[in-house]
């Protein structure tokens, strides 16, 4: 076990790295935004792919399949307006997250109902879940530079946890291996 924690170096980078872009993200939130909004982009575009791809190879054996394909190419099409240019999308990301947010929300309400009729005992959750995903949409929509500003705070405030985290943890590891 002494072994594992030999390279607690690593952890020790690792946790100033995310400290360090933590303090870039409070200083300089709009290059935050358009950074965050090209690895949404990505991401989204291969969510949407797989998506797609889920829905059309489960037609046949899932009732509710189209609901997933229409998921997907959502997910595809926010991509696209994401990554087809990243300085401008930056401005309006708030408003694109906060109707991507909204419409997951009221697919995630919808969807809770097929959970019901397939004798799902949680889908009650899905749709608390979606009508609450639906409200977080509306707030994010209805003042852009607070949704803009919460959504860079929140990455910020979460890179300095888990940097400060790792920091700690890393000191710890080097304790029980210098030991």
């Amino acid at each position: 076990m002494k072994e594992a924690f030999k390279y607690w170096w690593l952890v020790l980078i690792k946790g100033i790295i995310l400290i360090l872009l933590a303090f870039f993200v409070f200083r300089h939130p709009v290059g935050a935004l358009i950074g965050l909004t090209l690895y949404i982009g990505i991401a989204l575009m291969f969510t949407g792919i797989f998506l797609i791809i889920a829905a059309l190879t489960l037609r046949k054996h899932e009732e509710g399949w189209g609901w997933r394909l229409a998921e997907g190419i959502l997910d595809v099409l926010f991509a696209f307006i994401l990554l087809s240019n990243p300085s401008v999308t930056a401005a309006v990301f708030p408003f694109v997250v906060g109707i991507w947010v909204l419409v997951s929300g009221i697919l995630i309400f919808v969807g809770s109902f097929r959970a019901k009729r397939e004798g799902a005992s949680h889908w009650w959750m899905g749709l608390i879940g979606g009508i609450l995903t639906a409200l977080l949409g509306y707030m994010i929509t209805s003042n852009l530079v607070v949704g803009a500003m919460a959504i860079t705070f929140w990455i910020g405030l979460g890179l300095l946890i888990f940097g400060i985290l790792n920091v700690l943890l890393s000191l710890r590891m080097r304790k029980i291996f210098t030991a």
